[in-house]
């Protein structure tokens, strides 16, 4: 799992978040709204993780889209970032990990090697 799927609508967040996955060895693909996701989803078969946002301002959040593309074949794990205070427990399954923000890299990066507690319905 080298190449991560980055799906951000905040372009500050994506690209700090961006930076840290890119600096800690990672292959990031970026998209900036779930029809980007989806497409990219859709050719790149090397996709090992995807990082998206929970309020994505549009029709689906994070935790949706991430559902969608495992129904679609995409099966990786999800880690759904937000600046909610609490995670969505009623959402969340086993392959979905909750990051609060703002994180650091150390934070991130223990969401990604499963260090971080995940948050299982």
């Amino acid at each position: 799992m080298k190449t991560v799927l980055l799906v951000e609508d905040n372009r500050d967040v994506l690209v700090s978040t961006a930076y840290m996955l890119q600096d800690a060895g990672y292959e990031v693909v970026a998209a900036t709204n779930s029809d980007q996701a989806k497409q990219v989803a859709a050719v790149r078969t090397d996709i090992g993780l995807i990082v998206t946002d929970l309020n994505l301002n549009e029709s689906v959040n994070g935790i949706e889209l991430g559902i969608a593309m495992r129904e679609d074949g995409l099966k990786c794990r999800l880690i759904v970032m937000s600046g909610d205070a609490e995670p969505p427990e009623h959402s969340m399954t086993s392959w979905m990990t909750y990051l609060p923000k703002p994180f650091d890299r150390k934070t991130l990066l223990a969401a990604i090697t499963g260090n971080l507690q995940p948050v299982v319905s």
